[in-house]
């Protein structure tokens, strides 16, 4: 038995996953799991929390989230649900644009029509008008698609008469600009925008990382690093980061490079580390439903765009090819059938060329599959990571840009389960709510805002969509064997919640908090509503 002075014990509380069903009660000792049963054969210890009946679930991982984006968020122009009217995101900008030096760019990362009352984006003559000449840059949640002002468009080197570069478009109204970029256009600019100081940026990622451990989270995969303000500026950032102390939680990250850069850049895959890890390359192989640029077989309902692919096919799979060559977990965020399928492609010919075992590929969002995908993705052992928070958030809108049949294919749940897929739940927060428990209620109900229910027959149960945010998540990070269960030698990774959301139905669950959180056995978030002794 461990030694009584290095031990703490939680006592009192139902445990998720615990294969005991009379436990009650779990003891630590140096961060692991060290013994499991009913509080009354319960050891001794140095320390005791009564869980005063506070459901015990392992603690999460969010597969695919951008801290750093939220950071920027916060550092930035903030316009998300508040500022519901495009006359009252105008207010904002006016007032920000009074306050900034005449030379200094001005920038939203929260920005989304889809909050406004009018659900169109503000012309570039609006911002125009209220922006005194500084250039002003609304970057749309999720970053693929952009609104610009004159001042910005024009740093840009971008015109009436500009061409869409690869990967993006430069939208006009009778043949002028009006100011909205996606994908590569929009980081065309963004890219010229002056990124906030390491200092600020630090102190923002670990607010951040203080969030995520009020919901229960002990792991984040960090979804793009790069995607904001270039690699090199953000991969400085969390190498400082980690000099001075890292974050409480374990960290993954995904470095949007390709392997010739990663090369140039002396990197190569970590291999599996409990805290700070960055063996995945991430691509982009299409947009985003919302801005119409995600690729689909078919075009876009009521529309002839079948939105567009980020870069040439036989690039992509030269890249993939080489990655998976190099010893890498390749990740793609792909949402159409089309992106999809290439994808799963290029996938398919890098094991043809060099055969690798438990290579845990990675398939971002998997939003609208093609006929032949999921059995595809089984065949290649590829992890699925969506966001099934999306559903309630942006089901209808989604369902609506599709059609109904396409609709029926979006984000599935029971249908990779049963095919043996590994599931690995995320917020792509800021994108989508960093709770995930409302990403688990959506799994539940599969309802949208407005009450649309969108393809009952893929409804999880909740110990099923827990496990996605659990199991699943350790398990797309090579962690599995070490966290992401209840059980003896398990790194004592918990949180202990506010309500049990195991017993409750899908709308009670969305609310959900820890009451404390833990990773290694150190206690990382507490509420203050457990008292020790």
């Amino acid at each position: 038995m461990p030694s009584e002075a290095t031990t703490i014990l939680l006592r009192g509380g139902p445990l998720a996953t615990a294969a005991r069903g009379d436990a009650d009660s779990l003891l630590i000792e140096a961060g692991r799991i060290a013994w499991i049963g009913p509080a009354r054969e319960a050891p001794r210890a140095a320390r005791v929390i009564d869980l005063e009946g506070s459901r015990v679930v392992p603690g999460l991982t969010d597969a695919h989230a951008h801290l750093f984006m939220r950071a920027q968020e916060l550092l930035n122009l903030q316009l998300g649900p508040a500022a519901d009217t495009i006359a009252a995101l105008l207010q904002r900008l006016r007032a920000a644009c009074a306050a900034a030096a005449p030379d200094q760019w001005v920038m939203s990362a929260d920005y989304s029509e889809q909050f406004l009352a009018e659900r169109r984006h503000p012309t570039r003559e609006e911002l125009d008008a209220v922006s005194g000449g500084r250039p002003v840059l609304l970057r749309r949640t999720g970053g693929h698609l952009s609104v610009a002002n004159s001042a910005a468009l024009q740093r840009a080197g971008f015109d009436d008469t500009t061409p869409d570069p690869a990967g993006g478009t430069i939208e006009r109204t009778n043949g002028r600009l009006n100011g909205v970029l996606t994908e590569n256009a929009a980081d065309i600019v963004a890219a010229l925008i002056p990124p906030p100081s390491a200092a600020r940026t630090l102190a923002a990622i670990r607010r951040v990382a203080g969030e995520c451990l009020s919901y229960g989270i002990v792991a984040v995969t960090e979804a793009a690093v790069g995607f904001n303000n270039g690699f090199g500026v953000e991969w400085d950032i969390w190498n400082a980061l980690r000099a001075d102390g890292g974050l409480p939680l374990r960290m993954g990250f995904m470095l949007r490079i390709d392997p010739e850069e990663a090369r140039a850049r002396g990197l190569a895959p970590s291999g599996i580390d409990d805290r700070w890890q960055a063996r995945t390359l991430k691509f982009f192989v299409d947009g985003i439903i919302g801005a119409r640029t995600a690729a689909f077989f078919e075009p876009y309902a009521g529309s002839d765009n079948a939105g567009l692919l980020m870069e040439p096919p036989a690039d992509l799979r030269a890249k993939v090819i080489d990655g998976h060559a190099c010893g890498w977990q390749l990740a793609a965020h792909v949402i159409g059938d089309r992106g999809i399928a290439q994808w799963l492609d290029c996938l398919t010919a890098a094991h043809r060329a060099w055969p690798r075992d438990d290579a845990r590929h990675r398939i971002e969002h998997f939003a609208v599959r093609g006929p032949m995908a999921v059995e595809q993705a089984r065949a290649l052992g590829a992890i699925v990571v969506p966001q099934y928070g999306f559903l309630r958030r942006l089901g209808a809108s989604f369902a609506e840009a599709v059609g109904e049949p396409r609709a029926a294919r979006l984000y599935p749940g029971r249908t990779l389960r049963d095919a043996g897929i590994v599931v690995a739940g995320s917020s792509d927060h800021p994108i989508g709510p960093l709770s995930p428990y409302l990403g688990i209620a959506a799994a539940i109900d599969r309802t949208a805002a407005g009450g649309l229910v969108l393809n009952a027959a893929e409804a999880l149960t909740a110990a099923e969509a827990l496990a996605a945010y659990t199991e699943g998540g350790a398990f797309a990070m090579g962690h599995e064997r070490r966290r992401g269960r209840i059980a003896v030698g398990q790194y004592a990774d918990l949180a202990v919640l506010d309500r049990d959301i195991l017993d409750l139905p899908p709308d009670r669950i969305e609310a959900a908090r820890a009451r404390l959180t833990l990773v290694g056995g150190e206690i990382a978030f507490s509420d203050g509503a457990l008292a020790a002794s």
